[in-house]
């Protein structure tokens, strides 16, 4: 197998892992959750050569925020995505690709000695579509190497609903909807360097996050932010390949306008700074059938408020149509 089976293009693992807003985030900003990335499923092995690559994948992540209002209180967001993936080359310079998530989501406020379960949602979350374009591709036979820069761009959808109420009739907090209910549009720059056995890429990428309105006329934006990854690759035999790497995110704070008006430019305990050590592994069960797993490990982290972030996880199986 070539160097062009390898994970190409300036990827890095996502997140949409446990990292805010994913993804990368604010700690209970989960609809939006993401680091590093936003079209890693680009440059997955199964999705590098062939016109067209189908993932499903599955993933697990968990964040504690300060419950707003309630000292001692703090609210505990568990998430499970499960993604359908879809990457199509009509050239080889460009790969377009689509998201579709199932999300199950439930918010527990834990304080006073007391635990209960203010949400559970399960359902159809904001759909993603992006592009990547190749540049300039240079291959210098002399050494066996290849450099390459790509932009990519897109957004995320407001399909999933984001005016779900709770048995009281009160609005869900907006961290616990199933969608943001406004776009998410982002562009990025990648840069990858490959050379036998060895794969190196980084990125940078910045997302934007419009204003939802909710029925009860208030508003809320997801903060805006900067996603970036580096990291380095070893494929140790054809069928197998090895990456390791770091990933991070800064995001500012959440905006907010209540019924009356009232506008909060900064919502408290959201926003911030996340690195994570980000290992993975794929393996080539079949010659079109991969499987693979990801993890984010948080190391550092410089949140605003009360927020913590935990380690996240995907597990998937990708199939390559030639």
């Amino acid at each position: 197998m070539g160097t062009r089976h390898w994970l190409v293009g300036g990827g890095s693992i996502l997140m949409a892992i446990a990292l805010g807003g994913a993804i990368a985030r604010p700690a209970a900003a989960c609809s939006i959750c993401g680091c590093g990335d936003p079209l890693l499923g680009v440059n997955d092995p199964g999705a590098i050569t062939g016109k067209l690559s189908l993932e499903l994948d599955s993933e697990y992540l968990r964040i504690d925020a300060g419950t707003d209002g309630r000292s001692g209180y703090t609210d505990e967001l568990t998430q499970w995505s499960f993604r359908a993936n879809a990457v199509y080359r009509p050239i080889e310079q460009l790969a377009l690709m689509l998201t579709v998530p199932i999300v199950t989501k439930a918010i527990d406020t834990v304080g006073g000695g007391a635990r209960a379960t203010t949400s559970s949602l399960t359902g159809l979350g904001d759909v993603e579509a992006g592009a990547r374009l190749s540049l300039w591709h240079l291959v210098d036979l002399g050494v066996g190497s290849i450099h390459e820069i790509a932009v990519t761009a897109g957004t995320s959808l407001p399909t999933g609903p984001h005016n779900s109420r709770r048995d009281d009739g009160r609005l869900i907090d907006p961290h616990g909807q199933l969608g943001t209910g406004g776009f998410g549009p982002f562009v990025g720059l990648n840069y990858r360097f490959e050379t036998g056995k060895w794969l190196a890429f980084a990125n940078v990428t910045a997302r934007a996050r419009t204003t939802a309105t909710y029925v009860d006329t208030s508003r809320y934006g997801f903060g805006h932010a900067l996603l970036w990854s580096v990291h380095g690759q070893l494929r140790p035999i054809p069928r197998l390949a090895l990456d390791l790497g770091f990933d991070g995110r800064y995001a500012l704070a959440d905006r907010a306008t209540d019924p009356t008006g009232m506008v909060e430019d900064a919502v408290a305990n959201t926003g911030g700074t996340v690195l994570s050590l980000a290992p993975g592994a794929y393996l080539d069960v079949i010659d079109a059938l991969w499987i693979f797993a990801r993890v984010q490990v948080p190391f550092y982290t410089h949140l605003f408020g009360e927020q913590r972030v935990y380690p996240s996880a995907i597990l998937g199986l990708q199939y390559q149509f030639p």
